[in-house]
């Protein structure tokens, strides 16, 4: 890996996390969105135009995965983010529930009431952006 500072290393390491890509898709994806993480996330949930595109399977699984990580109670409630987990997400993302673009997000993704995220709403939503 080329030299990064800290701070762009840590963008690297939340990028490919959230997405679950390699880190050198994670630089090029940062590099072009000024090391913005929210925006370079975004714009890689958008594009079809990434170095390894994923297949339908490997994006639902990338997907499933993602969701899972923020789930609140995994046994009770399986296929649903609470408010908690939708706070992790929004803030590993770089935003917080006050941002006005936090309802743009949760309107594509379907979420049922402000802060709460189902599964099938989740990954259909950023897979409509692909």
């Amino acid at each position: 890996m080329p030299s990064y500072s800290s701070t762009q290393r840590a963008a690297i390491a939340q990028f490919t996390s959230l997405t679950q890509t390699k880190d050198s898709v994670a630089a090029k994806q940062l590099k072009s969105h000024n090391w913005n993480t929210a925006q370079a996330v975004d714009a890689y949930f958008q594009s079809a135009s990434t170095s390894a595109p994923p297949t339908p399977s490997n994006n639902t699984a990338a997907l499933n995965k993602l969701f899972d990580k923020y789930r609140d109670n995994p046994t009770v409630e399986p296929d649903a983010i609470g408010i908690e987990g939708s706070m992790r997400y929004l803030s590993d993302l770089g935003l917080s529930l006050e941002d006005p673009v936090v309802f743009a997000i949760l309107s594509e993704l379907n979420a049922p009431t402000m802060g709460e995220m189902t599964r099938q709403g989740f990954v259909e939503g950023w897979q409509r952006h692909r």
